[in-house]
């Protein structure tokens, strides 16, 4: 009886060990599982760090210009002009060494400026039809060029937007935080029975308010981010991150007459009027070949002259106003600057007159709400001319090269 007793002792006490080893190597497991998911967690999050997409300015630029349909379109019609420029200026060069045998000769006639044989062959001697050759491959130059400014000048424009977007969240959530802390401060001292019920809901108030104008910001903000990614080709839904500031940016000092005369020596409306003028000028001459100055189509091609020249005044004038209002923009935004830094200074000081007043029951809760506003917008005003100077600056950059395509 005992020996069968010992034997059953036994029996449980090995089913037990053999229960305790299944729970420890449980846990064991488990323990190794968490782990795992611990680690992939961690590699998911690396991997989602890894995702957002950093960009610099130059690095903006550069993206939108690789992946811009316009740019792909404009290189092609390069690609076009330049084979069509080889082509006819072959033509022209063979015409000319073989003119009386041109009506036998099978040559693209791409170049041709006018119906008129005989005019055309005169434009052949006097130099206007390669003028008017090389104005065609200039031309489809001179589009890929500004096409290229356009998208440059968009975005860096868009860059700055959201750079400013930005800060005034940066300045709505700073708002918060301060409207935040005297609320608290307010909650303390209404405890302790040194403030009124009206004024604490007076506090509060002034921290729904400040809420409300961060969650705002923080709405404008996705939309120019959303706004962004359109500009420069990215997905609507993909991560990034802007790695330049918004701030004052350094510029060589400008003469102005200098400014405008860049302006007029480079600007594609420019070069294309000041070419037509000269293309005319030679057609009219080849036109008094066959055509004397009573003729209705003399006095037509004097016409044509004419309008040339009126368009290529009015390019001028339009470069040299883009220009001076560039400059004007940019000096008048730049001595602004210090103004509202000083601005933010004050305001800073009224935050602080204002909590302090308060604290010394001096001041109401309105009138720390008002001081609290009144830093909020000086910020955003300083912020906001910032932005300004730097737009001026971009637009006197574009209004004395070759220009941005509108």
């Amino acid at each position: 009886m005992k020996n069968r007793i010992v034997i059953f002792v036994l029996m449980i006490s090995l089913a037990l060990m053999s229960v305790s080893g299944s729970v420890v190597f449980a846990e064991e497991t488990a323990v190794e599982d968490t782990e795992t998911v611990s680690e992939e967690s961690l590699s998911e999050e690396e991997a989602t760090e890894e995702e957002v997409f950093k960009l610099s300015l130059q690095e903006a630029i550069d993206y939108a210009l690789e992946n811009s349909k316009e740019m792909v379109i404009q290189r092609i019609e390069l690609e076009k002009s330049e084979l069509e420029y080889k082509q006819n200026k072959n033509s022209i060069k063979d015409t000319e060494d073989a003119l009386e045998l041109m009506d036998r000769l099978s040559i693209p006639r791409r170049y041709e400026v006018t119906p008129d044989e005989n005019v055309n062959r005169a434009l052949i001697k006097n130099g206007g039809a390669m003028k008017q050759v090389e104005l065609v491959y200039n031309m489809a130059k001179w589009n890929h060029d500004t096409t290229e400014n356009q998208i440059r000048y968009n975005v860096e424009k868009a860059y700055f937007d959201l750079l400013q977007t930005e800060k005034e969240l940066k300045i709505s959530e700073e708002n918060l935080a301060l409207s935040q802390k005297q609320y608290e401060l307010g909650e303390l001292r209404y405890d302790l029975g040194m403030i009124s019920q009206q004024q604490l809901l007076g506090l509060g108030l002034s921290l729904s308010q400040a809420q409300s104008g961060y969650e705002s910001a923080k709405m404008y903000y996705g939309l120019q981010k959303m706004s962004f990614r359109n500009t420069i080709g990215l997905d609507l839904d993909k991560e990034f991150e802007l790695i330049d500031t918004i701030e004052y940016r350094e510029y060589e000092p400008i003469v102005l007459e200098d400014a405008i005369e860049s302006g007029l020596e480079n600007n594609s409306n420019i070069l294309i009027a000041e070419r037509t003028v000269e293309i005319q000028e030679l057609t009219l001459q080849a036109t008094l070949s066959r055509f004397p100055p009573n003729t209705y189509r003399y006095r037509t091609q004097e016409q044509e002259i004419l309008n040339a020249e009126m368009n290529l005044q009015a390019a001028k004038n339009g470069v040299e106003m883009q220009v001076r209002s560039a400059v004007v923009n940019l000096t008048t935004a730049e001595k602004q600057i210090a103004t509202y830094e000083k601005a933010v200074f004050q305001a800073s000081e009224g935050v602080r007159i204002a909590e302090l007043s308060f604290e010394l029951g001096q001041n109401t809760p309105t009138e720390v709400a008002q001081a609290n506003l009144n830093l909020m917008n000086a910020k955003k005003n300083l912020a906001q001319q910032i932005h300004a100077f730097n737009m001026a600056l971009l637009d006197y950059k574009y209004s004395i090269g070759i220009g941005k395509g509108f």
